[in-house]
């Protein structure tokens, strides 16, 4: 049986650069582990067409080569049509073929992913137990009923639904992520910023709820069965941990660490043990200074705690580079609106003071969401000030993103303010939804004009973040961020130049230039 775990060519992030935008699929590389381990008779393989710059007539020259028995999907909400491209593509070549898609979109998407016509079944959730177990009872139909995790078609046309999968409570019994089925060098080649790319996880889940987010509701634990979810958040081992960075230092050369945990600092005991294994390891030069770079999320109460442990020293010394932060608002109401718990604005300015007066080599992003259903252009221009305040090293201001799975998405859709249906627009800078007094473009438009405002704090800003930054890593990865915005408002300006009467704001994601090849 040969499987193939495939992420399709797909649009850039409108802040990533299509030579250095992707990070190694993760999720699909922990299925691989497991089918290796688990099953039996089977070649898996993995595929990352962007990584490798495969547009869709390369895609399909190397799909129809040989046959292929499941191809498995993953995807989030902005590129879940290029997954189903993928499996019509696959479809057509090979009609026996087994399509299972997973990820953060198709199992909260289930009635339209499954009459798309092109895909079998759908993991939902945590997949490495379920897709082992699929795979075992591949060619009965009649044992899918009794697979937990799934979700199909049966012969009369109806969706079948089966209980939710129980979580992997003991990560450390998990296979190492199959990171050699990879060419690990196209990776963070060239990068400056981010050289040696790998992408990591120490944790699954996390501890709030936020209404606009999926990862904690997908990482989450079952209450009823189906349905109903809470936060639950588990974590390796810090020696675990410890050993697949080594692992991936030593056996493909990573430096730069990404770690893709939704919350990385959730846990004070895992990271001040993982950070003094990293501090007495050879990951250190001779003088006591780090070999690879660290970025993570992190939450802004566990950046105030760990400052009072001691673990956010040992942390930084041992390589955290990096920090995002989610901020999300700068009043009660609207953290309230956003489900975000402990974190007001308070605590993330005593984060923010923390990281920039103790630690300044150490880059902060915040991100802040605009767009809430009763905001207004006065509540755009005081969220979007706040970076003159905050003094963070760089601000990401998104739109409320209707993600399907999220009670954000529920209420938009309740309420009508879902303006745009497609699902390409939901990149996390193209306006999609509606307030109750502003369109879409009405948003894009305060959005630019705020942000290009002539105002001396932003001049000041533009000069400590370019020019006078200590770190050079930070002034070079200010300098990128900058540029990248300066080229998404032109292609703004042009598309209020050119198409003065469109209700719809401009799609910023970036088509690569090996798309089509």
């Amino acid at each position: 049986m040969r499987v193939l775990l495939l992420r399709p060519p797909r649009y850039v992030w409108p802040f990533n650069s299509e030579t250095s935008a992707f990070w190694q699929p993760l999720g699909l590389l922990c299925l691989a582990a497991a089918v290796r381990r688990d099953v039996s008779g089977v070649e898996v393989e993995v595929w990352d067409a962007p990584a490798y710059k495969w547009g869709w007539r390369t895609l399909q020259r190397k799909l129809a080569a040989r046959p292929i028995d499941v191809l498995g999907i993953g995807e989030e909400t902005v590129s879940a049509h290029e997954g189903l491209r993928a499996a019509r593509l696959v479809k057509q070549l090979w009609p026996d073929c087994t399509v299972v898609a997973g990820g953060v979109y198709y199992p909260y998407a289930i009635d339209e992913t499954l009459a798309s016509g092109c895909v079998d079944a759908i993991v939902r959730g945590e997949g490495e137990v379920t897709f082992v177990e699929l795979l075992r009872h591949l060619h009965d139909r009649s044992a899918w009923h009794h697979i937990w995790g799934l979700a199909f078609g049966d012969p009369g046309g109806r969706t079948v639904i089966t209980r939710a999968r129980p979580l992997i409570e003991d990560l450390d019994a998990a296979p190492m992520p199959a990171y050699d089925l990879l060419d690990m060098s196209a990776y963070g080649r060239g990068s400056r910023n981010h050289p040696g790319l790998v992408s990591v996880e120490h944790s699954r889940g996390c501890t709030d709820s936020c209404s606009f987010c999926i990862l904690w509701k997908h990482m989450g634990r079952s209450v009823n069965g189906n349905g109903q979810v809470r936060p639950y958040y588990r974590t390796k081992s810090p020696q675990r941990s410890f050993d697949e960075v080594r692992y991936l230092y030593h056996r493909f050369g990573r430096r730069t660490f990404g770690w893709v945990d939704p919350t990385f600092n959730a846990s004070p005991d895992w990271a001040d043990g993982w950070a003094e294994r990293m501090l007495q390891s050879e990951m250190m030069n001779g003088r006591g200074r780090p070999r690879t770079i660290h970025t993570a999320w992190c939450r802004a109460d566990g950046i105030v705690r760990d400052h009072k442990l001691g673990v956010l020293e040992k942390l930084v010394r041992a390589g955290l580079r990096q920090v995002m932060i989610g901020v999300e608002r700068d009043d009660p109401a609207g953290l309230a609106a956003l489900g975000k718990h402990n974190n007001g604005l308070e605590i993330t300015d005593e984060a923010f003071a923390i990281l920039r007066e103790r630690y300044p080599e150490v880059f902060t992003i915040a991100t802040v969401i605009y767009g809430l259903p009763t905001d207004t252009r006065a509540d755009l221009d005081r969220l979007m000030r706040w970076q003159d305040l905050s003094r963070v090293d760089y601000l990401f201001i998104l739109p409320l993103t209707p993600n399907p799975g999220t009670d954000a998405a529920e209420r938009a859709r309740a309420s009508g303010l879902i303006a745009n249906d497609d699902l390409a627009s939901y990149n996390f800078h193209t306006p999609v939804c509606r307030t109750e007094s502003l369109s879409p473009r009405d948003l894009e438009s305060v959005y630019w004009r705020t942000m290009f405002r002539a105002d001396p704090r932003r001049l000041e800003w533009l000069y400590r973040r370019l020019l006078a930054g200590r770190d050079p890593r930070a002034r070079r990865v200010s300098l990128a961020l900058f540029l990248h915005g300066i080229r998404i408002a032109m292609r703004s300006l042009l598309s209020r130049t050119f198409h003065p009467n469109r209700l719809q704001p401009a799609v910023y994601s970036r088509r690569p230039s090996w798309y089509d090849t």
